[in-house]
């Protein structure tokens, strides 16, 4: 899908996305056109808005690949792909991790960059 493809349906995306400003950064001046029919926090919840005729929801290829499959939706990737998004893994402080939960960290660590004041 295109930018113009975007522009000419309702879209739902993650709060996350509205809050960083990400639309506008895709979109650009063309950003005030953009219809925004709601946004969510979890994207198996937007599912019934999409299946409602709602709108489009603009979401991560491997979240739509986990939740839409059972349901007949089907991913539509951007063209050109521009919108990179931060994800983040946070814990406390002063988290204790149990052996599994270092596990995690550690299979994070060999395929993400972490920061580098590691307090697991």
């Amino acid at each position: 899908m295109t930018r113009a493809d975007l522009l000419e349906e309702p879209l739902i995306v993650s709060g996350q996305a509205m809050k960083r400003h990400e639309l506008a950064h895709y979109f650009g001046n063309a950003a005030e056109k953009i219809e925004v029919a709601g946004t969510y926090n979890l994207l198996y919840n937007s599912i019934f808005f999409i299946e409602e005729g709602v709108g489009s929801a603009l979401c991560v290829k491997s979240m739509a690949e986990a939740v839409s499959p059972s349901r007949g939706l089907v991913f539509r990737p951007l063209d050109p792909v521009v919108i990179r998004s931060a994800n983040y893994v946070v814990w406390r402080r002063d988290q204790v991790f149990s052996r599994a939960g270092r596990l995690v960290v550690a299979a994070l660590d060999e395929v993400f960059l972490i920061m580098p004041n590691k307090h697991y």
